[in-house]
């Protein structure tokens, strides 16, 4: 391989390394016919004022399984579960960001529901789907909760892109 075509591969591979991508993980608890929703605080600079699952960013060297276990430990002081299983895999590329999520996102399942003390995230609410279907959500977790309604197995592909000024411009949602 000559100089000049090693050059050019590394052009074509420097679109790649110069876009960041977020990884993160999210968790809809459930336990007594009930999903544990978090509203999260008015001060957050991600979804504020919205209800959504459990989760964060995936921590450098950090699987998304050990992140969900971490997030949900950090998040509500949860150790011990019955079954923790994926659900969705969902890109959001977001442009004031400069940036594309790629969430993982969890069904996990607790023997009891317990009663969470609010914290810098927000506040705990358990709900059951129908309710949780009226609350203010990000759309992923509303469309999402609506599949898994009608389907509890369903594995989703999601893909949520926005414009410059954040406001969702196409999705796409595949179910398997």
């Amino acid at each position: 391989m000559t100089g000049k075509t090693l050059l050019l591969k590394m052009n074509d591979f420097k679109t790649y390394t110069d876009y960041k991508t977020v990884l993160s993980v999210n968790a809809l608890i459930f336990s007594e016919g009930k999903i544990l929703m978090l509203k999260r605080a008015d001060d957050k600079k991600i979804d504020p004022g919205l209800y959504s699952g459990i989760g964060g960013k995936v921590e450098p060297h950090e699987s998304f399984y050990n992140a969900i276990l971490r997030e949900i430990k950090e998040e509500t002081g949860l150790t011990e579960f019955k079954s923790i299983k994926p659900y969705s895999v969902t890109q959001i590329p977001y442009p004031p960001t400069d940036s594309e999520w790629v969430n993982v996102y969890f069904i996990v399942h607790i023997t009891k529901q317990v009663e969470l003390e609010p914290t810098e995230d927000g506040t705990f609410h358990w709900v059951g789907i129908e309710e949780a279907l009226k609350l203010p959500t990000p759309n992923d977790v509303h469309d999402y909760l609506e599949i898994l309604s009608k389907d509890p197995n369903a594995f989703i592909f999601g893909f949520y892109d926005h414009d410059k000024e954040g406001n969702l411009t196409n999705k796409k949602i595949k179910v398997v």
